[in-house]
């Protein structure tokens, strides 16, 4: 039985091979990372969507278990706040259990119907829709209903 002797050098890339991958990748990167940044504001405008809705839920879930009224509280004027507090009403007047939250960068609300204040219960004093809005002028809502539901529609 003979064996077979390995060429030496016979395995692996060749430097040519490594630099035509790279520049195609390159390529592929420089087409890309602008396409990415220009989604940027739209995928923020969803994150804070979802952010609010979740505070708001979790204020429910709190005014609920702890059977004091929850509120979230916009910091600064409307149209252009970016920031809000959880406040409670455990002392007979609201006041601040949490935050301030930011909301993320280039987001503000742009329009607030009304304040939802969370009952004991779970459900709400008004129905409320909060509008908030990025640098690209687009818009995502957040609604709470009667009954305490929280939707983005």
């Amino acid at each position: 039985m003979k064996l077979k002797k390995r060429r030496q050098g016979a395995s692996g890339f060749t430097i040519i091979e490594l630099l035509v991958t790279v520049g195609v990748a390159a390529v592929i990167m420089a087409t890309a990372v602008p396409a990415f940044m220009s989604l940027l504001p739209t995928i923020n405008l969803s994150s804070a969507a979802r952010q609010v809705a979740t505070d708001l839920q979790f204020a429910r879930v709190k005014a609920v278990s702890q059977s004091v009224r929850y509120r979230l509280s916009f910091v600064g004027a409307i149209p252009g706040a970016t920031t809000y507090l959880m406040q409670n009403d455990s002392s007979g007047a609201f006041v601040t259990e949490t935050g301030p939250f930011a909301l993320p960068p280039g987001i503000s609300v742009s329009a607030l119907t009304a304040t939802s204040e969370f009952q004991p219960r779970g459900t709400v004093n008004a129905t409320s829709t909060i509008t908030l809005q990025n640098g690209n002028s687009q818009t995502r809502t957040v609604q709470v209903a009667l009954v305490g539901r929280v939707t983005i529609p």
